[in-house]
């Protein structure tokens, strides 16, 4: 079998190769495919190659932002790690990003790798994890999720499998902070959400029901959607955090206030800051040092609040899926700024849209430009849009001649909101340059 594994690397290598000269596919999947067809025991070889610790980041949203921040951490104190930074989390994507990478001659430090909700078992069956990281559940992707509740199910019957991993869990979202392994959980979270002033910022408060009994929880701080300090009748409640943290958000980052240090990171929106808080706590877990340091040269991956330039205009590029996101999002966007909501409904976004209806879209009520619409869900995006008061919308299917549009008529910076099979499409357009 060894055999088969080190065959399989120079297969998966040689084919990356040819379709990177080619271009006739990105890879992440048939590469993948392909060495597991040759040896179904890849995962459990790579094992192997790991002198520390793997770690696993799975969740709703956040996944590839937090475990794209641990990674940095690592390497910025010359470590070494295996990953699967572009963002492909099922098994055959992770499984591609791990052949490509691995040198048959080389160990490594550690492995992190961002998992799919649902994947976590297939991973957990074969490869070890010291570390697993969930960052929330919300409703997401209704084709594939019933509802939360049936994402932590597939999450624990991962961990199940491998019972020692050690939990980091948010202490401020409901569901996923009721994971169990044989490890006491060590949970993060936050005291209280400050603007740029250091005023606090006042909660709202919405209807939010108790994963254990079904009943509506109590809430003495709800950040946004379910996430916040919550207790219910049955006594199920918030944990006490290891980690307690105070965020201040401001215009172009968030600081991270934790154990009287404050932490920069180059990130917009409180969603941004919880995931830069739990990648924080992992790293103070794993003994890293400089992490304050080592925080303000993170880049951020494409469309995770990623800045770019189109056709000369300062452009921010923000992934979209689900309400609880959007809705931290839109919170974020400069309503001065130009907009394009770019949306589709393939496989990888989720087939249904109903989210779009469930999205406080009317945040952009107040926008001073003409909003673009594109997309396979051009029309269903603009008649919401219609539906919270704006009406100054032209709607073009056709991302390419979308972003050409918007880049070419724009009188101010760019705003782009996306889904995920449109921001690849995105990616590849050639006047969407990038900033270093």
């Amino acid at each position: 079998m060894k055999f088969r594994f080190y065959f399989s690397l120079i297969i998966a290598k040689l084919a990356y190769t040819f379709l990177k000269i080619t271009k006739l596919s990105s890879g992440t999947a048939i590469i993948g495919l392909l060495t597991l067809k040759i040896c179904p025991k890849f995962l459990t070889y790579i094992n192997n190659f790991i002198l520390k610790s793997q770690i696993n980041v799975t969740g709703t949203n956040g996944k590839t932002t937090t475990s794209g921040l641990i990674s940095h951490l690592i390497r910025q104190e010359n470590l070494s790690l295996i990953n699967n930074s572009l963002g492909a989390n099922m098994l055959n994507g992770i499984v591609n990003a791990l052949a490509i990478q691995i040198n048959p001659l080389k160990k490594y430090d550690y492995s992190v790798i961002e998992t799919d909700e649902a994947f976590l078992k297939q991973i957990y069956g074969k490869m070890n994890g010291n570390f697993l990281l969930v960052t929330n559940l919300f409703e997401d992707q209704t084709d594939r999720f019933a509802n939360p509740l049936i994402t932590k199910n597939l999450i624990q019957d991962g961990i199940n499998l491998n019972p020692n991993v050690q939990l980091i869990l948010n202490a401020d979202e409901p569901i996923s902070s009721g994971l169990k392994s044989s490890k006491e959980p060590i949970f993060f979270g936050v005291e209280n959400v400050l603007d740029e002033n250091e005023n606090l910022i006042e909660n709202t408060f919405s209807k939010i029901k108790c994963p254990i009994c079904n009943e509506e929880l109590n809430y003495e701080k709800q950040f946004y959607s379910q996430v916040g300090h919550f207790s219910c009748k049955c006594r199920y409640s918030r944990n006490n955090p290891k980690y307690k943290a105070n965020i201040i958000l401001n215009k172009t980052s968030s600081i991270i206030d934790l154990e009287n240090e404050k932490y920069e990171v180059p990130l917009i929106g409180l969603f941004n800051a919880y995931n830069a808080l739990g990648a924080i706590v992992l790293a103070k877990e794993l003994g890293l040092n400089n992490i304050k340091e080592n925080l303000r040269s993170f880049k951020v991956a494409f469309g995770r609040s990623e800045k770019r330039a189109l056709y000369g205009h300062d452009t921010l590029i923000q992934l979209i899926k689900n309400p609880a996101g959007t809705n931290e999002v839109l919170k974020t966007v400069d309503l001065d700024s130009n907009i394009l909501i770019a949306a589709n409904n393939n496989t990888a976004d989720g087939t249904d849209i109903s989210w779009i209806n469930q999205t406080e879209f009317e945040r952009l009520a107040g926008v001073s430009q003409e909003i673009v619409t594109s997309g396979l869900c051009a029309e269903a995006v603009a008649e919401r849009l219609k539906k919270a008061g704006i009406n100054n919308i032209k709607i073009i299917p056709e991302i390419n001649k979308a972003v050409n549009y918007i880049g070419q008529n724009a009188n101010n910076n760019i705003t782009i909101l996306t889904t995920y099979t449109a921001l690849l499409k995105i990616d590849k357009i050639k006047e969407m340059k990038k900033c270093f």
